[in-house]
């Protein structure tokens, strides 16, 4: 380890000089450290590492060191450093760490318990009808009762990648954000029982059904991090690939997950964590399950197509041709005149393509207003809701395919990730802007009910609708 350092601040010296260098190391363990970890592995803030920051210039990262992040807890230094100081700062956060590790150990020592303090789930709110909205502004989950709408709890997560996940009891909540913290909270005591860092760089968790078992893929290292209910570490899985997200087999006591890289397919099992591998046809980079079949839909960026793939079997059944990559996890499954179908958004192309499922034949594609992220449905709807990266939500009969209407729930500001309620009777619309909100119509008169308001409402997850099929 120690060679590593010091081979890494050669490196260091060499490409912003030596007392540059020097400076920018003591500056960041004297203000930065105690946030994001001496290592740059992050804490309590982000990590500080290449991979982490790939999407920010330098100048964004310059802006944010001397003039601090709106909504968070990064304050301002600029009557601490200059801009050259600052940039010193960011020439550091460039330079690679080697072989990142992040095991047992120290998940086990950055893990925090609580003891909540309430407002404990209330007798009167109907525990399969809550509703949390993940408020990406403020790093926090809203705890809303889907009946009245009316906000009962909210706790503060970060920056939530891969939605939070229920318990089959409905009595809990695990969520984990990018930069790999996962939260454990408690409906029934009204609070966070855990926190723990898990991981460098996160990507998302499962859970399974009765809450002993919480599965994370970690991107930063790439691992799969296996924990008991309360977050204590109980097994950390390396990987020879970048992972894909991690879930939960409907109906089985296995989790599993494919590589982005790699043609394979991980099962692991609830009992000894064993790792099972399956050599795929070429890598799977998104996927999601078939309602009521041991099937997945998924998709490879490389491919150009998307592929039923039967998990009994081993097998691509059935495949379809595309020109742009589906979001599959973010598509929707419905009945059509006896046979199953999928409707499904497309990463740069402006249309939604609607399936039917048993051999990908295509049925419908509408054109959108735009490339959209997300079409949602539910029994208690006759409509497709999918939206198209714009103001306009897109609404599709179901049994003629086509358009039958748009909403625009704010002028001039994104319509995103539609929820319902557990019997559809409401459909929850995200507008996402820091001035957002949550609107709510009536999911048959298209009328709205309500608007609450939320600082970049990213998403909605109504307890039943994303647990029912456990059941």
């Amino acid at each position: 380890m120690l060679r590593r350092i010091v081979f890494l601040s050669v490196v260091f010296l060499l490409s912003v000089g030596s007392a540059a260098a020097e400076e920018a190391s003591t500056h960041f363990q004297t203000l930065c450290a105690s946030c994001h970890g001496v290592a740059r592995y992050g804490g309590e803030a982000p990590p500080l590492l290449p991979e982490a920051l790939r999407r920010k210039t330098d100048d964004q990262l310059v802006d944010a060191i001397l003039n601090g992040r709106p909504n968070t807890q990064m304050l301002p230094f600029s009557a601490q450093l200059t801009e050259a100081d600052a940039r010193a700062l960011v020439a550091l956060f460039r330079t690679p760490v080697a072989e990142v590790k992040w095991g047992v150990e120290q998940i086990a020592g950055s893990r925090k318990e609580f003891t909540p303090d309430g407002p404990a789930l209330a007798g009167t709110v109907a525990r399969e009808n809550i509703t949390l909205v993940v408020e990406r502004g403020a790093g926090a989950i809203a705890v809303l009762d889907g009946d009245t709408f009316g906000e009962f709890d909210r706790f503060v997560v970060g920056r939530i990648h891969g939605g939070p996940k229920f318990d089959q009891a409905l009595s809990r909540v695990w969520a984990v954000t990018r930069d790999g913290n996962a939260v454990a909270y408690s409906l029934d005591q009204g609070g966070v029982t855990a926190r723990a860092k898990v991981a460098v760089n996160g990507r998302n968790l499962a859970v399974s059904p009765d809450g002993k078992l919480v599965a994370v893929t970690a991107q930063l290292p790439a691992q799969v991090i296996v924990l008991d209910g309360a977050l204590n570490p109980l097994a950390v899985l390396p990987l020879d690939g970048q992972p894909s997200g991690v879930y939960q087999v409907p109906g089985e006591d296995r989790f599993i997950l494919t590589l982005r890289d790699k043609p394979s397919l991980l099962t692991i099992e609830h009992d000894g964590f064993a790792v099972t591998e399956t050599t795929l046809p070429e890598p799977f980079e998104d996927f999601v399950f078939v309602p009521g079949r041991r099937q997945l839909l998924a998709s490879s960026r490389a491919g150009g197509h998307i592929s039923l793939y039967d998990l009994d079997r081993g097998e691509v059944v059935a495949s379809l041709e595309t020109e742009a990559l589906p979001h599959l996890f973010s598509a929707c499954f419905f009945e059509r005149d006896g046979a199953l179908h999928a409707a499904l958004n497309h990463i740069g192309s402006p249309k939604l393509t609607v399936v039917a499922i048993d051999d990908l034949s295509v049925q419908a594609e509408v054109p959108l207003a735009g490339s959209g992220y997300f079409a949602r449905t539910h029994p208690g709807t006759p409509w497709l809701w999918v939206d198209t990266n714009t103001e306009t939500l897109t609404l599709v009969d179901k049994a003629t395919l086509t358009e039958v209407r748009e909403l625009v729930p704010q002028p001039g500001r994104k319509a995103m990730h539609v929820e319902f309620t557990r019997d559809g009777s409401q459909a929850l619309v995200s507008v996402w802007h820091a001035d957002g909100a949550v609107v709510v119509y009536s999911a048959d008169e298209l009328k709205e009910t309500k608007r609450l308001p939320f600082n970049m409402p990213i998403g909605k997850y109504n307890a039943w609708n994303k647990t029912g099929h456990f059941r």
